[in-house]
């Protein structure tokens, strides 16, 4: 059981797949994951159960990202998060995103190495 006062530390090996480009609409008008966006998906919800075990955050939390760049291609971070906090949930790790109150996120370019470090706390109201 994760208590309220301790900080989560979690680590993602991939970058998030931006969620505006996730969704595939073909001719027939269905909607469909392209495999870029299942896998990163699924890797990520897997990576982020190995890390957290317990009952899923149900408190307002402040979350402080780390994003790890291979290179300085732009990206789009709002796109970013929204895919992040989608796989926290799926995962277990928060029980829903509204809780997320502050966040504070930061890219960090390492040339070749990409990544994400979540790290998570009570959000305290200023």
């Amino acid at each position: 059981m994760i208590s309220e006062m301790e900080e989560i530390e979690l680590y993602l090996s991939k970058l998030p797949v931006p969620k505006s480009n996730r969704y595939i609409r073909p001719k027939g008008g269905k909607v469909f994951k392209p495999p870029r966006v299942t896998n990163w998906e699924a890797r990520a919800i897997w990576e982020l159960r190995e890390q957290f075990k317990g009952d899923a955050i149900d408190y307002e939390i402040s979350v402080d990202i780390t994003l790890i760049l291979p290179n300085r291609r732009k990206r789009d971070i709002d796109n970013m998060l929204k895919s992040l906090w989608d796989v926290m949930e799926k995962a277990g790790v928060i029980k829903n995103d509204n809780l997320i109150f502050e966040v504070h996120t930061v890219k960090k370019i390492e040339k070749g190495k990409e990544g994400v470090i979540i790290k998570i706390r009570p959000f305290q109201s200023p």
